[in-house]
């Protein structure tokens, strides 16, 4: 029998709610954007329509797959059952701890001592942010590490492994990812190690608690959202930018909750490349090839500014399909974010252990927040996801692959 909470499991789910209701709010005019092509409104209904015809599609696989006596026996599966994981964890942490020391090294080396980081950290954090086009460390690749340590002390909590005490880690390592300043580093990592406990206790969960968990998650990325803008300097100001009576401290969450679409409409007005090279959509790579020679630098993953009227340099998680091809890569795009991810995530399913939930949440939390960013072009997506398929390969036993 199908059930909500089988939609969680689903990254084109996450898609369809939340850039549904962004787009809705664009086009209730909360935030005084510039009017936008037609074209907006066409790939942004497109979206919204493949995204539900994907969930329902795999809906139905979904349910054929948690019904297997196989899923329900393995989805509680600990990670940590020997020494040797365990030091595969104690690894990956130290990697990841070693990573953060990295990026604060780098940035203090940097500004001239680590006395005139701490400062610009404590007293002006927005400046700090602005520094990231000027110095590079691979300190910030390293730190990714540590979030597969939070993801996987997690699963193994959620499967009751290990004890409860074990989530100070994980608030200790969500503190020290804190340090880069970014918004949405701090949510990727709530919602993706909230979302591993759910998927591995989501037999426990009523109709009644899963909307519970939905309204608290939703009130505590709204509230951590307002709170990293306020230290980025990006809070209220006296100026109103909406044509409601809102309270100038939520109208900064309106403006980044509609403010893609009106980037995205901009870009529509400027000539479609024709080049169709993904040097955006495949970031990590061409940034890779560049270093060795073998490819020109990729342009900056932090776009330019435009003003619609309001600044803002966020568009979609199609802005770089788009600039990299097109409108026939815009379609590529939409299909990848929901028909292809829906078959990674039965992919998993099919292996479920706690590396296929990981990688199954991380699916979810690139859609998630597709409305605002892509993410699916991050180094972090693509470390994390070759890290849980050679879990997979490795630590999975090919006796419990569910039958669809």
């Amino acid at each position: 029998m199908f059930r909500l909470r089988h939609l969680f499991f689903l990254p084109s789910f996450y898609l369809l709610v939340t850039f549904t209701i962004a787009y809705v709010f664009y086009l209730s005019d909360v935030i005084n954007w510039e009017q936008p092509p037609v074209e907006l409104h066409y790939w942004s209904i497109i979206t919204v329509l493949s995204a539900l015809l994907s969930s329902l599609v795999h809906s139905k696989k979904v349910n054929t797959i948690i019904n297997e006596n196989t899923f329900r026996n393995n989805i509680s599966t600990p990670f940590l059952t020997d020494n040797t994981r365990k030091l595969f964890l104690a690894g990956i942490l130290i990697i990841g701890l070693l990573g953060v020391a990295k990026y604060v090294l780098d940035y203090s080396k940097f500004l001239g001592a680590f006395g005139v980081f701490y400062s610009i950290f404590m007293e002006d954090t927005g400046q700090l942010r602005t520094l990231a086009e000027n110095v590079e460390s691979v300190g910030t690749q390293l730190s990714y590490f540590s979030w597969l340590a939070a993801f996987i002390i997690t699963v193994d909590v959620a499967a009751k492994n290990i004890s409860k005490k074990y989530l100070f880690l994980v608030f200790f390592i969500i503190l020290l990812n804190s340090i880069f300043l970014d918004r949405t580093r701090p949510i990727w990592i709530i919602f993706t190690c909230a979302l591993c406990y759910f998927i591995t206790t989501y037999q426990l969960y009523s109709r009644k608690k899963i909307v519970y968990f939905i309204s608290g998650m939703i009130a505590s990325f709204v509230g951590l959202f307002i709170l990293i803008g306020s230290l980025l300097g990006k809070g209220s100001s006296d100026e109103s930018y909406t044509k409601f009576n809102l309270p100038k401290e939520v109208q900064p969450f309106f403006l980044y909750l509609t403010s893609s679409f009106a980037y995205l409409g901009r870009l529509f007005y400027y000539d479609a490349p024709n080049d169709y090279l993904p040097v955006r959509i495949a970031y990590p790579v061409t940034k890779l090839m560049s270093k060795f020679g073998l490819a020109e630098k990729p342009p900056n993953p932090i776009l330019e500014f435009f003003t619609v009227p309001l600044l803002t340099n966020v568009g979609t998680f199609l802005e770089p399909f788009y600039q990299d091809g097109g409108r026939l890569f815009l379609a590529f795009g939409i299909i990848l974010h929901t028909f292809l991810f829906d078959k990674i995530a039965m992919y998993f399913m099919n292996r479920i252990s706690p590396a296929s939930i990981i990688a199954i949440s991380t699916l979810c939390f690139i859609n998630f927040i597709a409305f605002f960013v892509p993410k699916v072009t991050t180094p972090a997506v693509w470390l994390i996801l070759a890290f849980c398929f050679i879990l997979t390969k490795i630590d999975f036993p090919k006796t419990v692959k569910a039958t669809t």
